[in-house]
């Protein structure tokens, strides 16, 4: 797994090894680039934000332990460089609550099997589903970026985001319940219609996680859904 990999190279580079680190920089910095750049809305200033994060990895290398908190910790830090970016810039009020929206930026990776006019229907969807993302709570929304793209577990996030897991939970299903509200009722049959589809790109199935509101959560050791968890039917519910 990626993130073995990760706390492989944090442990090399707490004993010294500079070449780790670059390879722990190299593996997470597209994750954080795309997180940040939702926070921010500006490539240049997210690139300036990421390398910070990474100076400031650098210098608290020996703080990070058990490893497995390296992923908590730099999305936490990038997150924070970021609001102070957003103060002093005098943009802070507009992202720092709860109920006010953030723009962010999105991006979609076609399949190149797939036919033209497969991908631009599919593109459209994902072009629906993104814009309404940018219309959720902000808080809401970074908790589901986080879950759906980045991966992270209830822990994780509610480390990043300074709350307990239960206020987690509640804002991932807040999320998405209002994202359903907020997607044409046709995009959301034609994404439960791919269901059985085995050839569905990587961002059609964060896409549906995204749109899912699971009828029972069960956590495993990670804090991930268990892979037997049901879900409400996306037009019903």
């Amino acid at each position: 797994m990626a993130h073995e990999l990760e706390h492989d190279y944090l442990i090399q580079a707490q004993a010294g090894d500079p070449t780790a680190f670059d390879l722990l920089h190299l593996s997470l910095e597209p994750a954080l680039l795309r997180f940040v750049r939702r926070l921010v809305g500006d490539d240049h200033l997210a690139e300036d934000i990421v390398q910070d994060t990474f100076i400031t990895l650098y210098t608290h290398l020996d703080d990070i332990y058990p490893p497995e908190k390296l992923r908590p910790f730099l999305f936490r830090v990038a997150r924070n460089k970021a609001y102070d970016v957003l103060r002093r810039g005098g943009r802070y009020d507009m992202v720092s609550l709860d109920d006010e929206p953030l723009e962010a930026r999105v991006s979609f990776h076609a399949d190149k099997s797939q036919a033209p006019d497969e991908i631009a229907h599919w593109l459209l969807l994902y072009l629906e589903v993104q814009e309404a993302i940018d219309k959720l709570p902000e808080h809401h929304r970074q908790t589901l970026i986080l879950y759906c793209e980045e991966e992270l577990s209830y822990a994780e996030i509610a480390d990043v985001m300074g709350v307990n897991i239960g206020t987690v939970k509640s804002r991932l299903f807040h999320a998405k319940k209002t994202l359903r509200g907020l997607v044409n009722p046709k995009t959301i049959l034609a994404i439960q219609q791919t269901d059985e589809d085995e050839t569905q790109t990587d961002e059609v199935a964060v896409v549906k996680n995204k749109l899912s509101i699971e009828d029972s959560v069960e956590e495993d050791s990670h804090g991930r859904e268990s892979k037997n968890t049901t879900y409400a039917t996306l037009t019903g519910a």
